[in-house]
């Protein structure tokens, strides 16, 4: 009688317990989803490229990086750092499983046809450079040539063949080193996403997968990198926007400019680095982009819509890719980390520009600074045990995580595949039979099914 009482007594304590967690996550969800879309409603600006619609002289003297780091900035800084702390607890929970299933789902076809729908857009995109006859990658990059437009013509020639792949990466090179040597590398340090894209499809006839992975990892980093570098633009030229501003009041809601400036900066560069961070992270980041940079086509228009129709595409990209291992790293680590990254980069810029330029007020302090603050996140990360890094719960999947928790012992990728090759080799051990028990099979082996996943 009185075992049967203790039994209910904890079935009912344990159930308390599950209600409470789910209160909890689901009010975390609801501040996340009000926070993110208050700041989509406000930060729209963040999307517009300023050096399409205004003109801008990339020679002109940045504001010091100190006069950066006001209350505003602070505050809003502040925000998404709680809001990037949120996302990554989020990702370690039975409720950030469901939505990466929910995305591995609803993006599975999309997902195996991501190749296909890069070379599409990129066709697309090359062909309407060619066909304007006056820009080299985007709007603001003006030049005319016949050989350039020879190249913008041949690209786009170039993605029906899977043979001809690399030699369309080659010519998307080419017109980035064309654009150096025209309008300088620091100003074209806003488009490294097109060195990314030029390097993924040189590598698209590779057998390797460690290769062909790379190449969506690599496209996803300068995507990242082509939203952070103009996103300190923001920071530093804040009279770059105004004009903007007062043609499009719309975005402001009413807000003062300065204010909605700084907020659109924290957003841009805020989701960039999310870009860098944990799956499930960088997949809601993407969403949030793509979101964003439909919703600027509404007030900026077509030249907008077709100058980031590249871009749009990779988030979609990245949206659809689950590879990765969730929660692999602290939640605290992301905000920690981020909150001197962002700081670093603006000095970074700001020396930079001084240094490239040659400006009156040329230091290099602000860019040692920079340099500095960066290299210290990556002593502090590579020198953190893993114990530190990694909470007991991390993840490399759910099964895995459920081991983990009981005790069992967990097998490395490298043991998985050596096993699973093994079984198949055995009588009865193939794919025509149940796996044993405690043995991994190949659908667990992460380079699974890597021929179709990219396109091979």
């Amino acid at each position: 009688m009185r075992t049967d009482r203790a039994a209910r007594r904890e079935r009912g304590g344990l159930a308390l317990g599950v209600r409470r967690v789910r209160s909890n996550i689901t009010q975390s969800m609801l501040i996340i989803g009000w926070s993110i879309f208050g700041l989509i409603l406000t930060s729209t600006t963040a999307t517009a490229h300023v050096k399409w619609f205004v003109n801008c002289n990339p020679v002109d003297d940045p504001i010091p990086a100190t006069e950066v780091f006001t209350k505003t900035f602070f505050l809003f800084s502040s925000l998404f750092l709680a809001l990037l702390y949120v996302g990554c607890k989020l990702e370690q929970t039975s409720l950030g499983e469901t939505v990466s299933q929910f995305l591995d789902r609803v993006t599975a076809t999309l997902h195996r046809r991501s190749d296909d729908l890069l070379r599409s857009v990129a066709a697309v995109s090359f062909a309407l450079l060619w066909a304007d006859g006056r820009l080299i990658l985007t709007p603001e990059l003006k030049v005319s040539s016949i050989w350039l437009s020879a190249i913008q013509l041949l690209v786009p020639m170039y993605m029906f063949w899977r043979a001809t792949l690399p030699a369309a990466g080659v010519g998307i090179l080419v017109l980035y080193d064309y654009g150096i040597a025209i309008y300088g590398l620091f100003h074209m340090l806003d488009y490294p996403v097109f060195i990314g894209l030029g390097v993924f499809f040189a590598l698209s006839v590779s057998q390797n997968p460690k290769l062909q992975a790379f190449r969506f990892d690599l496209l996803r980093w300068t995507a990242a990198a082509s939203l952070l570098w103009p996103s300190m633009e923001k920071f530093v030229y804040p009279g770059w926007v105004a004009p903007i501003a007062i043609t499009h009041p719309e975005i402001t809601l009413g807000f003062d400019v300065a204010l909605v400036v700084t907020a659109a900066g924290v957003v841009e560069s805020g989701l960039a680095f999310a870009l860098f961070w944990t799956p499930l992270v960088r997949r809601l980041a993407a969403l949030v982009f793509i979101l964003l940079l439909i919703a600027a086509t509404f007030d900026f228009g077509k030249v907008d819509g077709i100058g980031h129709l590249m871009i749009i595409t990779i988030f979609l990209v990245v949206l659809a890719n689950p590879d990765g291992a969730p929660g692999r790293c602290r939640p605290i680590l992301a905000p920690l980390v981020a909150s001197v990254a962002l700081p670093a980069l603006i000095f970074l810029y700001t020396g930079g520009h001084a240094l490239y330029y040659g400006s009156e007020n040329a230091s290099g302090i602000p860019f040692v600074i920079g340099a500095a603050l960066l290299a210290s996140i990556l002593l502090c990360l590579s020198g953190l045990p893993r114990s530190v890094r990694c909470g007991p719960a991390a993840k490399i999947g759910s099964r895995q995580c459920r081991q983990a928790r009981r005790g069992a012992p967990l097998m490395s990728s490298s043991v998985k595949a050596d096993k699973s090759s093994f079984d198949a080799s055995r009588p009865g051990g193939g794919s025509g039979g149940p796996p044993r028990s405690g043995v991994a099979t190949t659908a667990e082996h992460p380079e699974h099914g890597v021929r179709e996943r990219f396109g091979v």
